[in-house]
């Protein structure tokens, strides 16, 4: 017995010193997953620079805060290092040692030696990646705000910035254990001002309580006055009315002054057109009346037009003049209401949003009389002896009724009623007082059209 173990033992030496002289790879040693076992180093070579550069296109998840992406470990710098794979494959059962090397060649055997091809790190084309990445991660710190799209309040969300620097560390230790996900290193923004803050959790906007709209003329002639429709119209977005809170239409759009940002353009003044410093703003009040009409709120201060106007039904409009004359509207309601106003394509419309519509509503609109218009002729040099035109044309006055009726559940709860005068509007007659003057060149105004006599509009 004592023979064969010693015959053994001179076996396995002997393999052992014949695979230290041979220039191959032990047999079951694996590259990258490969099996190299025979190999000579350029044999090995060949393999390593194909794990090489499988490991250099494996993509890589880059987190930023609520930002992934996919990347290239080349593109993060890694550079394959695969001679030093060559000489670990090679160098596997020669390390002179012969008991290591026994162990080596036995874990060969059984599969377990799979070589890693090693990658060297390029901090420098990896800073060009995060830095180019840092935009798509860089997010403003918002409060809380309107999602009007989704009618839903969003909540207060801090900002983040990507830290290129400091995450370059990662990025390289990312690399070197071959992870498939990367946390880069993010700062969190301070936060800005927030004034709903504290009234966040009473907020709804899922339900239309009340909407109006009306038209304007979207063309260059009226650039002007749609200028100051706009600037008037965004002044209310996204005002909040509390429970019990009465807001003044002019405590919130403020003066409309050239300081402002307002421009000259026609206005009603004493029952004339003529052109004045936010001309148009009018329309906003009114379609802001429209929509609180509607909505069921308190109507607790407002006056009509000296004359009807022509973008909305008699009855629903609301006059305004800064430090004069304002409009006011309380919320009745146990929860707050919330205005929304768009400008767009030819359209003001504005709407009171809650978490609930009590209420249907109905207006009702009764004329009661018809009043006329008295005729003022001037005279014109401008004008030949004989000629004349309607400078300004006169508007027949009215006296009407109006009725708001707030229904729930098919039943009438409750009816308002308001007596309103529209005083009529002189007519001005341009009368020529010089023989050398120019002819008549202007058209007679278009015959006048008198209101229904009965209106009654449910929304």
């Amino acid at each position: 017995m004592a023979g064969a173990l010693a015959a053994a033992a001179a076996g396995v030496l002997g393999d052992y010193t014949r695979a230290g002289e041979d220039l191959r790879v032990l047999p079951g040693v694996r590259l990258g997953g490969s099996p190299v076992g025979g190999l000579d180093a350029a044999g090995l070579r060949t393999v390593a620079a194909a794990a090489a550069e499988e490991g250099l296109v494996r993509p890589l998840e880059l987190v930023a805060g609520e930002v992934r992406v996919a990347r290239e470990a080349r593109a993060l710098g890694a550079v394959a290092s695969p001679e030093d794979a060559i000489a670990a494959a090679l160098a596997v059962g020669r390390s002179g040692d012969l008991f290591l090397d026994l162990q080596e060649r036995a874990a060969a055997e059984r599969g377990a030696i799979d070589l890693r091809v090693g990658y060297r790190f390029e901090a420098r084309a990896a800073l060009v990646e995060l830095l180019a990445l840092a935009p798509s991660v860089e997010r403003p710190s918002l409060p809380t705000r309107f999602d009007w799209q989704r009618r839903v309040v969003a909540k207060a969300r801090p900002g983040a910035s990507l830290l290129p620097f400091d995450s370059l560390s990662a990025v390289a230790i990312g690399l070197a254990s071959g992870a498939d996900r990367i946390e880069l290193v993010t700062q969190v923004r301070p936060p800005v001002a927030d004034p709903l803050a504290t009234i966040a959790d009473e907020l709804a906007i899922g339900a239309v309580l009340g909407s109006f709209s009306t038209r304007y003329h979207n063309d260059n002639d009226h650039a002007d006055r749609n200028h100051n429709v706009k600037l008037g119209a965004q002044a209310l977005d996204g005002q909040v009315l509390m429970p019990g809170e009465t807001f003044s239409f002019n405590a919130v759009v403020g003066e409309r002054s050239d300081e402002a940002g307002y421009r000259y353009a026609p206005g009603i003044t004493a029952g004339e057109l003529v052109d004045v410093v936010g001309g148009g703003t009018c329309q906003v009040s009114s379609t802001l009346y429209g929509a609180a009409f509607f909505a069921g709120l308190d109507l607790a201060h407002a006056r009509p037009h000296s004359r009807p106007s022509s973008y909305i039904d008699m009855g629903l409009d609301s006059t305004v003049v800064y430090g004069a004359i304002d409009m006011k509207l309380r919320n009745p309601y146990d929860f707050p209401v919330v205005l929304h106003s768009v400008v767009s394509a030819g359209e003001v419309k504005i709407e009171v949003l809650g978490k609930e519509r009590p209420y249907k509503v109905a207006f009702e609109r009764e004329l009661k009389e018809v009043l006329p218009f008295k005729t003022v002729v001037r005279d014109d040099p401008r004008l030949r002896v004989g000629a004349s035109e309607v400078a300004q044309q006169g508007k027949r006055g009215f006296k009407v009724v109006r009725r708001r009726k707030l229904i729930a559940d098919e039943a009438v709860v409750r009816t308002e009623e308001w007596e309103l005068n529209y005083p009529p509007t002189t007519q001005i007659v341009r009368r020529g007082s010089s023989p050398n003057g120019a002819p008549a060149a202007a058209p007679p105004p278009p015959p006048l059209r008198d209101p229904a006599a009965q209106l009654r509009i449910v929304q």
